[in-house]
C-alpha cells in the first residue's frame, strides 16, 4: 500500500504534467500521442521478440496488433 508521501507525488506528477499537456498546440498534443503510441509499438515487439526470438517480422507484427485489439483496460 502507498504511503501518503508517495501518493501526494504521484498527484503532484500527474498535475505537472497535466499543466504541460495544456500549455501544448492540438498538433503538438496530436505529435506526443503518435510518438506514445510508437514507442508502445516499438515495446511491443521487442517483447515479442524477446520471448519468441524463432518468430518472422510478420508474426510479431501480427502479435502487436492482436495484443492492441485486444486489450482490456481496468
Amino acid at each position: 500500500m502507498p504511503s501518503c508521501a508517495e501518493s501526494d507525488h504521484v498527484r503532484a506528477a500527474h498535475a505537472h504534467q497535466v499543466a504541460i499537456y495544456r500549455r501544448m498546440s492540438p498538433q503538438e498534443r496530436l505529435l506526443q500521442a503518435l510518438q506514445m503510441n510508437r514507442s508502445m509499438r516499438e515495446l511491443l515487439a521487442a517483447g515479442f521478440r524477446q520471448r519468441q526470438p524463432d518468430w518472422s517480422e510478420a508474426q510479431v507484427r501480427r502479435a502487436v496488433a492482436d495484443r492492441i485489439l485486444y486489450a482490456c483496460t481496468g
